[in-house]
């Protein structure tokens, strides 16, 4: 059965999507946007900026610059500052381009407004023409987590002055900051510009322009001109219906590739402990529609041509037919539900969890842009007609940590001291990898022990993305992994209410348990841990260790936490000296008790 036409929207959403930059390899170059003594401390060049709403006329693009229309208008040759504009024309925007001494600039100074951030802004109102790092550098007394509506906020537009011609050993009068598409390649865009590829290519390091998609890029040009497929200002409105029937045609050419492109059975094959089988030619998933019977090998062309662009990321879900999502759990029904919004299922012969939410774009854009062994997979995606979107997540057998720690059902095991340790750690390297090894760094924003997920070796993957990011404010996910360290130790919630009224909250008590030393120290500690973790089975010293990297998480001060770097080499060192700690791969299933119901995520 070929995917319903419902799933095309979340692949126009996708092509769409250039709001984060994908992850660039470790050998990869970049563009060089650093001021040397050879080059001017200032000079007169150019941005380009796609027409998008909500700035989808030169009013509202002159007034985001701060550029006048009649200017833009000009550098763009259009035939007057009332010509109406075409979606995703490009523009050319004169900008001012600036020194600092390090790096060139253009500032743009911007009001915040509701729901706005240093992010979205950067990405959404300026179209990667900048980026969050230098923002929060060019505002450092700004706290990028409370923005307040009406904030004059800098943006410096990323851009470089002139340089000789790495091939013609020519002045190039301007270097125009480009932000690359996904469909661009070097040689469309020098035609596009008039430039010389060789140009372009060496101006930009000779980097990889595959992974520079969505990232600005410099384009060495004589004379600022753009060569578009858009029919010219001054005849648009004589040649709309022109344009309306080639609109047509070409939303039928993309029906029909997708159409036949979903005609092609695929052969899936699902073994635990495997990954999907990928292509040769390229280290990201392919993206397949999943059908109810199942046919040949995956393509590799398909994906070049659905998704060209997007190849960047590292995981590109399956679409499934909405009416397999729904015959694999039963229309929703209760008996499948392991969660609010989760079912547990059965497609293609392999256990997953589906999700069912109402915005799924977000989750989308960060799911596809991490791959790592303690984050939970996102297997593949699909809608209905009524808006809803189901998210198809890997299945993780033994369900979430609170589960284990804090059971419904008395239980005659618990986890052992071995198994908190390594959770930790899995959960610590999951949020280093989002940390540091994203661009942007992904916050996830609400870690906790029911967002943690273990599987049948109790190895932890972190789920639920929902409320994830991509954002500087890396501490807040440090402060919320201090809370699961404190509940991994005292399998006890972060907060309880005692019988007259009291809250106490874990974070706050610990300061008083690790005060002073000694064996006093030790014995407070020990009574306040766990009850279920039994005295001997376990390093008083070590349980210090992690009391004490818990305090530290959990610090009032942000900047007085640990990076998760941090925290994992501190955790490395723990579970190495931990006497309990040989054959820490194994582990035997009557040390746990079962779970009936497993929550995948909130």
């Amino acid at each position: 059965m070929a995917a319903s036409l419902n799933t095309f929207p979340i692949i126009s959403s996708l092509l769409l999507i250039c709001a984060a930059a994908a992850p660039l390899p470790n050998n990869t170059a970049e563009t060089d946007f650093t001021w040397s003594g050879d080059s001017p401390a200032t000079c007169a060049t150019y941005v380009t900026y796609r027409v998008e709403s909500p700035y989808s006329d030169l009013g509202s693009i002159s007034h985001l610059f701060g550029v006048s229309s009649v200017e833009i208008a000009t550098s763009t040759n259009l035939a007057s500052e009332d010509a109406p504009l075409v979606p995703d024309q490009l523009l050319m925007v004169p900008i001012n381009c600036t020194s600092n001494g390090s790096h060139y600039f253009s500032n743009v100074t911007y009001q915040m407004k509701r729901d706005d951030s240093f992010y979205t802004v950067s990405t959404k109102a300026f179209q990667n023409l900048t980026n969050i790092y230098v923002v929060e550098d060019m505002n450092p007394s700004l706290d990028p987590t409370n923005l307040t509506v009406g904030v004059e906020v800098v943006f410096p537009l990323l851009c470089k002055c002139t340089c000789m011609s790495p091939s013609q050993s020519a002045l190039i009068q301007y270097l125009i900051t480009y932000v690359w598409q996904p469909f661009d390649d070097v040689l469309s865009v020098s035609n596009m510009f008039q430039a010389s590829s060789s140009d372009i290519v060496m101006i930009n390091n000779n980097r990889n322009f595959t992974a520079a998609i969505c990232l600005p890029v410099l384009i060495p040009v004589n004379s600022p001109v753009i060569v578009q497929s858009f029919v010219s200002s001054a005849s648009y409105s004589q040649s709309k219906p022109h344009w309306i029937l080639i609109a047509v045609l070409s939303i039928i050419m993309v029906l029909l590739v997708f159409s036949s492109s979903l005609a092609v059975y695929f052969r899936l094959k699902y073994k635990k402990n495997k990954m999907l089988a990928r292509s040769s030619s390229s280290t990201s998933a392919s993206l397949i529609p999943a059908y109810k019977d199942q046919g040949l090998e995956p393509k590799t062309t398909f994906q070049d041509k659905l998704l060209p662009g997007v190849s960047g990321y590292l995981c590109k879900p399956i679409i499934y037919d909405v009416d397999v999502v729904m015959k694999a759990t039963s229309n929703l029904s209760e008996r499948c539900r392991i969660g609010r919004r989760m079912y547990r299922a059965v497609i293609n012969g392999q256990d997953v969890a589906v999700k069912k939410t109402r915005d799924a774009a977000e989750e989308l854009q960060i799911l596809q842009r991490v791959n790592h062994a303690n984050l939970v997979k996102l297997m593949g995606v699909s809608s209905d007609d009524d808006g809803n979107f189901f998210l198809v997540y890997e299945y993780v057998e033994n369900g979430s940590l609170d589960n284990w720690l804090f059971p419904k059902v008395v239980s005659k095991k618990a986890l052992s001291w071995k198994q908190r340790l390594l959770i930790a750690l899995d959960v610590a390297n999951g949020l280093q990898y989002m940390h540091e090894h994203t661009q942007p760094s992904v916050v996830h924003r609400d870690i906790s022990t029911g967002n943690i997920l273990v599987d049948s070796n109790f190895k932890a993957k972190i789920s639920n993305f929902s409320a994830a990011t991509c954002s500087m404010t890396l501490n807040v996910d440090v402060f919320c992994f201090g809370v699961v360290l404190l509940e991994l130790l005292s399998g006890r919630k972060v907060m309880e209410s005692k019988e007259n009224g009291e809250v106490v909250m874990l974070w706050v008590e610990i300061g008083g348990i690790l005060g002073g030393g000694g064996d006093e120290r030790k014995e407070r500690l020990i009574r306040w841990m766990d009850p279920k973790l039994k005295k001997g089975c376990f390093s008083i010293d070590d349980a210090l260790s992690l009391a004490a990297m818990a305090k530290a998480c959990t610090s009032e001060k942000p900047s007085e936490r640990p990076t998760m770097a941090e925290v994992v080499f501190g955790l490395s060192l723990i579970v190495q000296s931990s006497p309990l700690m040989y054959e820490i791969s194994n582990f035997e299933t009557e040390e746990v008790f079962p779970v009936i119901a497993p929550v995948i995520a909130r």
